[in-house]
């Protein structure tokens, strides 16, 4: 009586087992990786940043200007207020005659170009840059108070 019920789980096991075979609609070369042609005419580029190339260089041929996020917004200072609000930048200051923008945790969520649009609005807005010469402004952070770029008339340089 005991084989036949030890038969019997073995069976069910077995029937189950076989059952729960997915379905494949291709073999994988091997279990870890797609083959070859899974790749082929995929135009997906990543928003990430090339590391190869310095940020002033990889973004020469942006089009974007400051005036195009002003347009979206009522005024310039609703837009800059708008980054206080998200978090984006938490206060500006003088630090020993060097103006300084201090970014909150919302600005190290962005991507490398907004980083630098939103620097770039600033310096518009301010005129730091160009208001003397060899204007700059210093970005620190909210929470180490240390420097994390600086903005000159070259672009934004981040450390």
């Amino acid at each position: 009586m005991r084989t036949i019920a030890s038969l019997g789980i073995f069976c069910f096991f077995a029937i189950a087992c076989f059952a729960a075979v997915p379905a494949r609609a291709e073999p994988k070369p091997w279990i870890w990786s797609w083959w070859e042609s899974h790749w082929d005419n995929l135009d997906f580029e990543p928003y990430l940043d090339d590391a190869k190339h310095p940020h002033n260089s990889q973004w020469k041929d942006d089009k974007w200007r400051p005036e195009d996020w002003v347009a979206q917004r009522e005024s310039q200072s609703e837009l800059i207020r708008g980054f206080y609000t998200a978090d984006i930048l938490r206060s500006q200051y003088i630090d020993d005659d060097v103006p300084v923008l201090e970014v909150g945790p919302a600005f190290y969520m962005l991507g490398g170009q907004d980083k630098r649009r939103v620097a770039e609005t600033i310096d518009a807005a301010y005129q730091v840059t160009s208001s003397r010469v060899n204007g700059i402004f210093m970005l620190y952070d909210w929470k180490t108070h240390k420097a994390v770029g600086v903005y000159t008339q070259n672009g934004l340089q981040l450390q």
